[in-house]
């Protein structure tokens, strides 16, 4: 039996359709907020590249720069495991960590989600933030996160040229959880994008492509008429972490 009402900020696609629930204020109200942030990282992110080749070589090279770049994606994308957590229910009196993140990967299958990014030297890099999560571990990147936090003079080297990038490809791949395509275009109700014959989708500005988890069983693929239910008091159901 499939799932007859979506979610809250939870998508069952690998890829674009049937997704006009996204658009609705009761699914998200913030969509264009958290996305315009993702949008401010990655151009800053860009900015680095101008300055370090994304390159094998230069995968360890640290900075202040990518320090703060750096915590700004770990915080990024603790709010929003905490918006998907939240809006689906779940509590807890004591502060959210990592643990309590990790449950969002059964709903989302982010462990299976691939970022490739093609500028990288010599060859196309691909990046898969939360394959520790596949198991069961704690996110290498994220573990690295804290320690520089706490301590950057023991531990600057932590951040990294190569942390930094799975930890700006995973703030991408969990709006992708959450808005399906419309995270490639934000500003828009329209969706346009490409695919490549390996099925990452792209448009022409993106800085990764991205392959998200496509095989959902049938009884946990979405399989409703969005115009049929849309009216409905309770158009959207919770996930129970």
């Amino acid at each position: 039996m499939s799932v007859k009402k979506p979610y809250y900020r939870i998508i069952r696609y690998g890829h674009a359709g049937h997704d006009d629930y996204i658009l609705d204020e009761r699914y998200a109200e913030d969509r264009f907020v958290l996305c315009q942030a993702y949008k401010l990282i990655e151009d800053d992110l860009k900015k680095i590249f101008e300055f370090i080749e994304p390159a094998n070589r230069n995968r360890n090279v640290y900075s202040h720069r990518l320090y703060e770049l750096f915590l700004r994606c770990a915080t990024e994308f603790e709010s929003n495991c905490k918006r998907i957590l939240f809006a689906n229910g779940y509590r807890k009196s004591d502060n959210l960590g990592i643990k309590d993140y990790q449950k969002i990967n059964a709903a989302t299958r982010l462990s299976s989600y691939q970022l490739r990014l093609n500028i990288w030297h010599p060859n196309p890099k691909t990046f898969r933030p939360f394959k520790d999560w596949t198991k069961g571990h704690t996110l290498g990147w994220y573990k690295d996160y804290n320690n520089v936090k706490h301590d950057r003079y023991a531990n600057f080297e932590k951040a990294s040229l190569v942390n930094v990038i799975n930890a700006v490809s995973a703030v991408f791949s969990i709006l992708f959880a959450q808005f399906n395509s419309y995270s490639l275009n934000p500003y828009t109700d329209q969706l346009v994008f490409h695919s490549t014959d390996d099925n990452f989708l792209y448009t022409e500005n993106s800085l990764f492509s991205i392959r998200p988890f496509a095989n959902w069983k049938k009884s946990e693929r979405y399989s409703f008429d969005w115009n049929k239910i849309k009216d409905l008091p309770d158009s959207f159901q919770r996930y129970r972490f």
